[in-house]
């Protein structure tokens, strides 16, 4: 029979709380849920809560002796040779030595770069924050890492496209973050995704962006990114069905990623499709997904369907319950000028102008829907014009996007949609930063 607890001899080797066990393994406490989570470190949990826990010492020595070959057989236990509080802290010390010398910050940048390419599979708005935090600590702790930075570019980019960040804002940090990735590897297959994707939102340049993506394909690497990539040069370009197939196909490979759900509801959005589009948002929200372009989309589809005055009340729960979602007020703004409600359709305009100030969303698409809705068909041109500088999610619809269809027939406006360098090229929309070291910094 081994030891009995409180008998002579016995040394207890439980850690109750996620501190005593990152004091032990000499890591935070996010690491070690972290390597929980993502790679199976052995801790338990009382009664299915998540911070109840508790590790037993010499399971975490043989996954670490496992892991990296590096840590002595029975670690805690020689430590605590003594069971009184100044011995406990001094072996906490030596076990935060220990962890310092067998992990360089190579090595963790590294495991932060895989476990945010682990969270890109399963993309969604709620955790792409997260991803950017992980790449930007890996930047941190290896500055020579090509991966980190352009995986933080890709990040934010994506940030941008989803609606977490104003597009302005998110491309000038992933601009900085790409120029770096590229002097350390100008080969990157990471690099060359979000130099594509740089090429479809700031720079327009919808050839240098078709170049790079066929070049990633013959580099036979598989990423959503580019997938991605290429359905928005498909868009741009009006060529809707190709666009869906290639989203429909990257849904299937990549099932949990929502940017790619996303999508393809508002591709079904610009073909027309609008109870295909209604059906595909329910089965996103059945699977598990969500985020902003899912609610604009339905709420875009819902109009089309059912005119903008009968959905006002459906709307304003919408938005309600996303009050974050400026897109969302858009929609609703265009149906309360719809409905001749043109006073509360300026409230709503006020209320995203106030919103973009901040410099958080991008107002620009809302606020021109709103003025549609109304009639002011110029104000409304001005305001995509600006949408489409910023480099929004929704500019690179603006060609197919029914809610635009009496813009694009008016001749005053045609040039905007004109079926050159879709849309024609607006000045200074690039703003040269990739060429200009310092734009971005």
């Amino acid at each position: 029979m081994g030891l009995e607890k409180g008998s002579p001899g016995f040394i207890d080797t439980r850690l109750d709380t996620w501190k005593l066990i990152a004091q032990y393994l000499g890591r935070s406490s996010r690491t070690v849920q972290r390597w929980h989570a993502g790679y199976g470190l052995p801790v338990h949990h009382l009664g299915g809560d998540a911070s109840s826990v508790y590790a037993y010492a010499d399971e975490l020595d043989r996954w670490l002796r496992k892991r990296n070959g590096s840590v002595p057989e029975g670690l805690l236990q020689r430590r605590a040779a003594s069971i009184s509080a100044s011995e406990s802290k001094r072996s906490h010390g030596a076990a935060l030595d220990e962890g310092r010398r067998s992990t360089t910050p190579q090595q963790e940048a590294a495991e932060l770069v895989e476990g945010a390419r682990r969270l890109w599979e399963a993309l969604s708005t709620s955790n792409l924050s997260t991803i950017a935090g992980l790449y930007r600590r890996a930047t941190d702790l290896d500055p020579s890492n090509p991966v980190a930075y352009a995986g933080l570019s890709q990040a934010l980019i994506a940030q941008a496209v989803l609606g977490n960040l104003h597009p302005a804002g998110a491309f000038h940090a992933a601009g900085a973050a790409l120029r770096r990735a590229l002097e350390i590897d100008p080969e990157l297959f990471e690099a060359l995704c979000a130099l594509a994707m740089m090429k479809v939102f700031v720079e327009r340049d919808w050839e240098g962006a078709e170049r790079l993506l066929s070049q990633v394909a013959r580099m036979g690497q598989n990423a959503s990114q580019a997938a991605v990539g290429r359905a928005f040069l498909a868009i741009a370009g009006r060529e809707l069905g190709p666009a869906r197939e290639t989203l429909r196909k990257g849904a299937r490979e990549r099932p949990l990623n929502t940017s790619i759900a996303e999508l393809l509801c508002w591709v079904e959005y610009l073909s027309g499709g609008f109870e295909s589009a209604v059906g595909l948002v329910g089965d996103a929200r059945a699977s598990g997904h969500s985020g902003a372009v899912l609610d604009t989309v339905e709420a875009l589809c819902r109009i089309a369907l059912k005119g903008a005055e009968s959905q006002i009340g459906m709307l304003e729960g919408m938005t309600a319950s996303s009050p974050r979602n400026v897109a969302l007020l858009g929609v609703l703004g265009y149906a309360y000028g719809k409905a001749g409600r043109h006073s509360a359709a300026r409230q709503a305009i006020d209320c995203m102008t106030r919103t973009g100030l901040t410099g958080t969303y991008d107002f620009a698409y809302p606020i021109a829907l709103t003025h549609l809705g109304m009639g002011e068909n110029e104000e409304a041109q001005r305001w995509l014009e600006q949408s489409f500088r910023h480099g929004s999610l929704w500019s690179i619809g603006f060609g197919s996007d029914p809610m635009l269809a009496d813009l694009r027939s008016d001749l005053r406006m045609s040039g905007f949609f004109g079926p050159g360098n879709y849309p024609v090229a607006v000045e200074n929309a690039s703003e040269g930063w990739l060429a200009s070291p310092g734009a971005a910094d």
